[in-house]
Order: C-alpha cells, then structure tokens, then sequence
C-alpha cells in the first residue's frame, strides 16, 4: 500500500478492511490498549472490526489512517479525523496505538503532528478537537505537550476500572501546535 504521511519513525497509509487482523482484534480486545478509549468498551472479533473498517473507508465524513512502522512496514495502530464541519472548519481526532511495544517511544506526537499539520494544511481545517478520559494520563500529557487545551469537562462520565471518570473535551487551533 502506498505511503500517505511519512514521519522519522512512521508513515501513514489508509486504513482499509484488510486491517481486520487478529493482531488489531487484540488491541480492541486489550483493557489497557483502549484504557480511556470509547473502543473496547464491549468485546469484538474479527467480523465486527472488519465491518467497522468497511463503514469508515465508506463514510466521506471520515479519514481512518493506520499507523506503520518504517522499519518494517508493521500495522501499529490507527488514526482518524472525522465529524468535519464544513461551516465551522473543525474537526474530530482520535487516536490508538495498538502494539505495546511502540508506547513511550514519541510515536504517538510524531503520528498527532503529521496528521495536526495536514488538517491545517491540507484541509483548511480551523480548530481540532478530540475526547479523552482522565484515566488516561499519558494521553491527556501527549495532547497538552503538542499544543490541546482543556476546553470542557463532563465530570464522572464513563465507568472503567472500578470508578467513574472525567471525559475531557480538548481543541487545539493551528498557531498552538508545537
């Protein structure tokens, strides 16, 4: 598949049903994988992601990316823009890297920073916003590290490890990004 968004580690292609492998079903499947995610919240299989692929390559709302290592080519994760206004010029950002093996080494700002700039640059989008739960961390400081500000709180609103926690609503316009 060809190469849509190349970084220093990784490189972007579309995401397509072919995807649907058991090594993505395990990443949906994985607690600490979706931890802070809306995914994962009920259990998958294979059918079921390779029809969830099938409807985002469909939707003209939605662009799915799947995250692979230049090294080897190896399918780490995804990434989508979607709900695109086209009055408001704004859009949604959701992001998973799947393979543990690939956390804590800066894939995830690499992958958030090629897609920041081609929101802004290449769609024209105004503002991007995304949702991560406070159960989450690390997200939380990978979004505010590249430029995410805070902008709403929905207190106690998902139930995940034995407790409920805050959804934060972040947005980021392009003179924030770092």
């Amino acid at each position: 598949m060809s190469r849509f968004l190349i970084g220093e580690q990784i490189y972007l292609r579309a995401a397509s049903p072919a995807d649907a492998t058991p090594a993505y079903l395990s990443w949906i499947n994985d607690p600490e994988t979706t931890r802070g995610l809306v995914t994962g919240t009920y259990p998958s299989n294979l059918d079921s992601l390779r029809s969830y692929l099938e409807s985002v390559s469909a939707d003209g709302n939605s662009i799915m990316l799947a995250i692979c290592l230049k090294s080897n080519d190896q399918h780490i994760g995804n990434i989508k823009l979607d709900s695109f206004d086209k009055t408001a010029m704004t859009c949604e950002l959701g992001i998973m890297i799947g393979d543990k093996d690939s956390w804590g080494k800066g894939i995830g700002s690499e992958v958030c920073r090629l897609v920041l700039n081609y929101a802004f640059e290449q769609l024209n989008q105004r503002k991007v916003s995304l949702t991560v739960y406070d159960n989450n961390p690390g997200a939380v400081r990978l979004y505010e590290k590249i430029g995410f500000q805070v902008e709403g709180r929905l207190r106690k609103h998902i139930y995940a490890d034995g407790a409920y926690h805050d959804k934060l609503w972040m947005g980021i316009f392009k003179d924030e990004l770092k």
